[in-house]
């Protein structure tokens, strides 16, 4: 299979996506027959006992996708080899919570049997002091192990917040993908998607608050594939440094080593649970959970974009710069600690209303907020909030309708069978993904930023098709679909503006994983493709004319919650006439 056509990326994401979801549900049974719970303690973020094997689903997902997608060879062998022992040791480390020593022991195998049967390393790490390159020689082996031993033990230790290790690792593994599709490392490319789609099919029951944890057995993995790309890379690529490999995964490595530097001044084992990482830190200044996610996985995606940015510059610019900025990141949360920064939480709760709460952190509203707050006790304000939220539902349904009519009237461009077949997934998907979401839970759970993301995918999808469509043959379906989306953009202004969904400007952790990924492939990637400029224009223009209408659908979903049926089986029979009218 040639990995290198985005529909077949398409296909390996939406097969692992799908593996995960299923083998989740699976592997939470196992957990509450072995008795792999996790029972709140004082350093838990949790109230309820959570099954924590979620980790297995996601390993047996991506060594599924591996033996399918990769040749079946020695790279292959010691990447399974290592794998299996780390998983093993973090199963358990669930079940009957070994010692730390006993984990690093497993960690140790696992590092050292796929250096050894690989025979990847990392030979030098560059020149980072500005004094000439730092050849490792016969010590290569040895610090690729302690490399990856410490990839596991950060990610590891960053699995403290539902979402957390796995949105982190999901970005790192997109930019470690990226750097794969530079250097044409197929095999690395492949275990980058995999990665990718085994997270996200985890991260619908893992989003706050967690249904299944991913325990040991998912965090280890997850440090363990991210070093093997990281160690693989430096080997595949002379060109690329490993200070810039490096930066991709800077946070939670520079976090588990202040936290364990910060725990030996104070006389106290490395390995001694505490409150003190960056994510405990954040939550210290009072910031909701999902908020901390949030920021956590903002700082993962502006380390990788400064490793594309750098990429290309000295090594000791390079460390300069991932010191830098990672010092400035971790003394920012200390200075805020340090003044006393209290985060109120009824700020955060009145900005998802649409109420303003700037007085509850101590500012004061300027003259410009003071005449919008009297404009907004006036008649006619009051007369546009009621007939704005009288016709949300009539003008979200059009809005939606016309979003599906090109699928239906417009010409398609013919697709291939593994386009034809990820639409196929990706209506399967949606439907899976909002499930819950629609008939369990109201909107204010833990699922409505599974929803928002899976639609935003759906939308993007069809507006990708039609704009592609346009490239190829005459079509009315591009000028349409930007008009629709400038209605759109109206009506959610006003909408934000005269009513109470200024909520919808803020951000779960799932959605901004989505749109960084969906927004990642356009404005980056693409750049370094030899493709069109009509084709790059079309996919950047699907990703800006999505926007209206998500935020059309998100302000239709706060107003009925979980009465959102109309919303998903219109899309999800979008995506199926397009896939259906492309293969007729």
């Amino acid at each position: 299979m040639t990995v290198y056509s985005f529909d077949s990326i398409g296909l390996i994401l939406f097969t692992t996506i799908f593996l995960s979801i299923l083998l989740v549900s699976v592997t939470s049974h196992l957990a509450h027959k072995v008795g792999a719970i996790d029972i709140p303690n004082s350093r838990s973020s949790h109230a309820t006992p959570t099954p924590r094997m979620g980790g297995l689903a996601m390993s047996l997902s991506l060594v599924i996708a591996c033996i399918i997608y990769l040749p079946h060879d020695s790279f292959l062998l010691a990447f399974l080899s290592g794998l299996f022992v780390v998983v093993v040791t973090g199963a358990i480390d669930d079940v009957a919570e070994i010692s730390p020593r006993w984990k690093f022991v497993g960690q140790g195998v696992a590092a050292t049997l796929f250096v050894y049967l690989s025979g990847l390393k990392i030979e030098h790490v560059g020149d980072i002091m500005g004094l000439g390159n730092i050849e490792l020689g016969n010590a290569s082996g040895a610090f690729s192990v302690f490399c990856m031993v410490g990839g596991m033990n950060a990610f590891n230790l960053s699995d403290g917040l539902d979402g957390l290790a796995g949105g982190m690792a999901a970005i790192a593994a997109v930019f470690f993908g990226y750097f794969a599709w530079l250097v044409q490392g197929h095999a690395l490319l492949i275990i980058a998607i995999s990665l990718l789609g085994v997270i996200v099919g985890f991260l619908r029951e893992n989003n706050y608050p967690a249904k299944v944890f991913m325990g040991d057995s998912g965090s280890l993995m997850l440090g363990y594939v991210l070093a093997v790309l990281l160690v693989a890379l430096s080997q595949s690529a002379p060109t690329l440094p490993v200070t810039a490999l490096a930066m991709v995964v800077t946070l939670p490595l520079l976090d588990t080593l202040l936290v364990m530097t910060r725990r030996v001044c104070h006389r106290h084992s490395p390995f001694l649970p505490d409150r003190t990482h960056l994510h405990h830190r954040l939550l210290s200044l009072h910031l909701p959970h999902p908020a901390v996610v949030v920021i956590m996985y903002g700082l993962m995606i502006i380390f990788g974009l400064l490793a594309i940015a750098l990429k290309d510059q000295p090594d000791w610019e390079i460390f300069l710069a991932l010191m830098g900025f990672g010092l400035l990141v971790f003394a920012g949360v200390s200075g805020l600690q340090y003044v006393g920064f209290n985060y109120d939480r009824r700020l955060y709760n009145r900005q998802i209303q649409g109420v303003s709460g700037l007085q509850h952190v101590g500012f004061s509203r300027s003259g410009k907020e003071r005449r919008i707050g009297t404009f907004r006790q006036t008649k006619f304000f009051r007369h546009m909030a009621v007939w704005m939220r009288a016709t949300a539902r009539p003008i979200g349904i059009s809005i939606l309708v016309a979003l599906l009519i090109p699928a239906m009237l417009a010409p398609l461009p013919v697709l291939n069978a593994d386009k034809i077949l990820s639409l196929f997934l990706l209506s399967g998907l949606l439907a899976v993904f909002s499930w819950k979401s629609t008939s369990a839970y109201k909107i204010t759970s833990a699922y409505k930023g599974v929803l928002y993301g899976s639609m935003y995918l759906a939308i993007f999808a069809l507006l990708l098709i039609y704009q592609l469509s346009a490239t190829q043959m005459t079509s009315w379906s591009a000028t349409y679909s930007s008009l629709v989306a400038a209605f759109a953009w109206c009506w959610a202004i006003f909408e934000w503006f005269f009513s109470k969904y200024t909520g919808i400007a803020f951000t779960s952790g799932f959605e901004l994983l989505m749109l960084f990924v969906s927004w990642f492939v356009p404005f980056v990637v693409l750049e370094d493709l030899n493709l069109s400029a009509h084709v790059v224009h079309a996919v950047q223009h699907a990703c800006l004319l999505s926007v209206p209408f998500f935020l059309a659908m998100k302000i239709n979903i706060r107003i009925y919650g979980g009465h959102n049926h109309w919303i998903r089986i219109p899309l999800i029979f979008g995506l199926l006439v397009v896939a259906v009218r492309s293969w007729l």
